[in-house]
């Protein structure tokens, strides 16, 4: 009898959501094949016909987590009126995105994953995925005469550099911190930015 349609997507996800917790709780290395196997309470033959090996798992984790922020993005602008209300929503997001607990797992498979060229691609397609929300944030801006006109792409780069770089701060400061760090960062930036 042949399989539904997407039933092999579900079963791939499935997997990768059970298996999420053990990388936010244990980190990349420590998680191992045998510990997945038995969380996602799938055949050892089930989880390698989806996931040749533990990185591509790991990848897939990922590109969903990835595919979680841009879809709350979605929902978190969508009411808003103003790109000024969208750069500080932003802002916030990226802030409560440092306390994702699987980032320390993400930061730990990019340092011992970087030699492989196809994993680092990935990655890379990963990160590229904010650029266009930004970028259309800038032009709205701009478009509404809300922000000085700029070249769109080195601002998306400067702005992606300031909440990116920000995250050092969870090294130094609480939680209760970081929000009110970010929404200053927005503040002082929109000094730069904003129309006179």
């Amino acid at each position: 009898m042949a399989r539904p349609a997407g039933a092999g997507e579900q079963t791939k996800k499935r997997i990768a959501l059970k298996a999420k917790p053990l990388f936010e709780q244990k980190g990349y290395s420590a998680t191992t094949m045998d510990e997945i196997v038995a969380t996602a309470g799938s055949s050892k033959g089930s989880i390698y016909y989806h996931f040749k090996r533990k990185e591509e798992l790991f990848l897939y984790i990922l590109e969903l987590t990835m595919q979680e922020w841009t879809d709350k993005w979605t929902r978190v602008s969508t009411p808003l009126h103003t790109a000024t209300e969208k750069l500080y929503a932003l802002a916030e997001l990226f802030a409560t995105d440092f306390q994702n607990p699987l980032l320390k797992a993400a930061e730990e498979f990019a340092g011992s994953e970087m030699a492989d060229p196809d994993i680092h691609a990935r990655l890379i397609e990963m990160t590229r995925m904010q650029y266009p929300i930004l970028q259309e944030l800038l032009e709205e801006g701009m478009a509404s005469g809300e922000f000085e006109p700029y070249d769109t792409s080195e601002l998306m780069y400067i702005v992606l550099g300031l909440l990116g770089g920000l995250g050092v701060a969870y090294y130094d400061l609480g939680t209760e911190q970081i929000i009110p760090l970010y929404r200053k960062s927005i503040d002082i930036l929109l000094r730069g930015i904003q129309k006179k």
